[in-house]
């Protein structure tokens, strides 16, 4: 085994992938997740144990602080599984043995791969690429994807080339993954300055995630643990408001534009259970948007929120009653979503009112007309 030195950045499976050439070390026994004696699901990348991080540290000399800073939770103190990308709902219930084990979802940035390429290093994972708190790269604000561009296949592997470093490449296909989405460049001129806003909403995701206290002046009076349970919560009632489906998709058609998704089309179904932790890429990008068009006061201020407003939307979709608890839960509710989520509700009750009159004075002319 050849001992190369782990970025920064990089996921802790993409740095044992390095030095494994030609074998995805995401496959390996030693990094496959496992339940620990109190059954809950933990993987490694996630939440490397201390004797996993001994162990690695003494085989290749790289300090253990740094090795254990390639696991998402030394990242991100405050992580959690609902701002992890999995594949599957990482369960905790004993009895559900037969689920598939827990696998990430990893995403990936074609920009940020070129720039591996073309400089001669090797390609590798960040770690942000594993989370669901992202949908666009933070350095290039560029949409990330999963699937090859080329052939659509999810799976892939770090492959060494002939002349020159060694690459990302799609498993079937066996074309290297920095090959840009055609649609992504044919719609970044007009789609930039909306990807901007939302990748500065996920930082702000991740700045949380590490406990900093959001900026003051886009989140007035929240709290880091308040602007994720936020995200997270307004995610869920939405992903839940089966009753409504009218609303919902009213609300996803308007954020599931080709400039989110990257095609035309809605995206797939939200997940009841971990909407945004399950999502798809394109999906992920439209619960964002939702997110921060109804939290980032920087949202409003580049003037894409046109037509109705999306909280409003968003609070007739959930519910009255789901509405309520939501805003009396002080622990997950910021005052400032408060004031917002009250005054989305009496619009709505003026709304419902209005039409309520507005449709019996059409039943009393149509009867009057019939009398005549």
């Amino acid at each position: 085994m050849t001992f190369v030195e782990p970025f920064p950045d990089e996921l802790l499976s993409s740095w044992l992938t390095r030095m494994r050439p030609n074998r995805n070390a995401m496959n390996e026994p030693s990094l496959r997740a496992s339940r620990n004696s109190a059954g809950h699901w933990r993987h490694p990348d996630v939440h490397p144990t201390k004797s996993m991080i001994t162990e690695l540290a003494s085989n290749t000399g790289i300090a253990p602080t740094q090795i254990a800073k390639l696991g998402l939770c030394y990242r991100y103190p405050r992580i959690n599984p609902d701002f992890v990308a999995w594949r599957y709902v990482p369960s905790d219930y004993l009895g559900r043995d037969c689920e598939p084990a827990l696998s990430l979802r990893i995403t990936w940035c074609s920009r940020c791969l070129a720039e591996d390429y073309a400089g001669g290093r090797a390609a590798y994972v960040r770690a942000d690429w594993a989370m669901a708190a992202g949908g666009f790269c933070s350095r290039h604000n560029w949409p990330l994807v999963d699937r090859c561009v080329t052939c659509g296949s999810v799976d892939w592997a770090m492959k060494r080339s002939p002349q020159g470093p060694p690459r990302m490449c799609c498993a079937r296909c066996r074309r290297g993954l920095e090959r840009a989405n055609p649609g992504a460049l044919e719609l970044e001129p007009a789609a930039h300055s909306l990807w901007k806003m939302i990748a500065g909403f996920e930082a702000a995701l991740r700045d949380a995630l590490t406990g900093k206290v959001p900026d003051q002046f886009r989140f007035n009076d929240t709290s880091a643990s308040q602007l994720l349970d936020e995200t997270s919560t307004i995610c869920l009632l939405l992903a839940r408001a089966r009753r409504r489906a009218g609303l919902r998709d009213e609300l996803f058609d308007r954020f599931a534009t080709p400039a989110l998704t990257l095609e035309h089309g809605c995206p797939d179904e939200p997940s009841c259970e971990m909407p945004l932790a399950l999502a798809s890429p394109s999906l992920r990008r439209c619960l964002i948007a939702i997110c921060a068009a109804m939290l980032d006061a920087d949202y409003g201020a580049t003037g894409l929120c046109q037509g109705k407003l999306v909280v409003d939307i968003w609070s007739r979709t959930i519910g009255s009653m789901a509405l309520k608890h939501f805003i009396q839960d002080r622990l997950t509710c910021s005052s400032t979503l408060k004031r917002k989520l009250e005054a989305a509700l009496h619009r709505n009750e003026q709304f419902e009112r209005m039409s309520y009159l507005r449709d019996a004075s059409h039943t009393y002319e149509t009867l009057f007309q019939d009398s005549a």
